[in-house]
């Protein structure tokens, strides 16, 4: 069965906080990442959904986590003011996304925010071999951990200004989803679409899926 994202369209948008009660992400698509990146199932403690909703003026990605352990940095170190460069090197959730004002088929940006709300983002011109790491999405986050439920909830706003251009009710770009957790110390490497690497790897842009904007007409069908 063909994959895709689908993000819902906003009216009003819901306030930048990792709290997913909100009329707007309740009427949200979810999306489950429920297999690692080579297609094998995840371990079932780190149940992960996803949420996307977009308005005239943000992309917004909502993602809520069960863990069993937690990879982040000390509270003392943390900063969601400032960009956390190397974020995948600890536990995190990621988007990598492509529009069509793309001027290469095998380019998109990628954000990453943590369970403590710290962030990333990256343009990648060429996976791996031509990145630009200076460039700022202006993106937001929001996150919070519940260490009695074992679930952490983080949150993504991305200005479509990132993208050179917001799209219309119907377009249709690329993406795929990630999450770094741990079970038993073991890094598990979750993936929405299966890159199908020999080792992990997100970086593979010819396993994105389509991301559909479904806008007010589609919400009222």
């Amino acid at each position: 069965m063909a994959m895709n994202v689908r993000a819902r369209y906003a009216a009003t948008p819901p306030p930048l906080t990792a709290d997913f009660a909100h009329d707007a992400w309740r009427a949200a698509p979810v999306h489950t990442l429920d297999r690692l990146w080579n297609g094998e199932s995840a371990p079932a403690a780190l149940a992960t959904e996803a949420r996307l909703l977009w308005t005239a003026s943000h992309l917004w990605l909502g993602f809520e986590c069960g863990y069993t352990e937690l990879d982040i940095d000390a509270a003392a170190l943390v900063d969601p003011a400032m960009e956390r460069v190397a974020l995948w090197d600890r536990d995190v959730c990621e988007a990598f996304v492509r529009s069509p004002r793309e001027l290469r088929a095998d380019s998109y940006k990628e954000f990453e925010v943590a369970p403590t709300g710290q962030w990333c983002d990256l343009a990648i011109h060429t996976p791996r071999v031509d990145v630009d790491w200076r460039w700022n999405s202006g993106m937001e986050t929001a996150a919070a951990i519940d260490e009695t439920a074992r679930v952490f909830r983080a949150v993504l706003r991305l200005p479509f200004a990132a993208f050179d251009g917001a799209p219309v009710e119907g377009e249709v770009w690329a993406v795929n989803l990630f999450r770094i957790g741990r079970v038993d110390g073991a890094r598990q490497y979750l993936s929405y679409a299966a890159t199908g690497t020999r080792t992990p790897d997100f970086h593979v842009p010819a396993c994105f899926v389509p991301l559909v904007f479904e806008g007010p007409r589609s919400a009222a069908q």
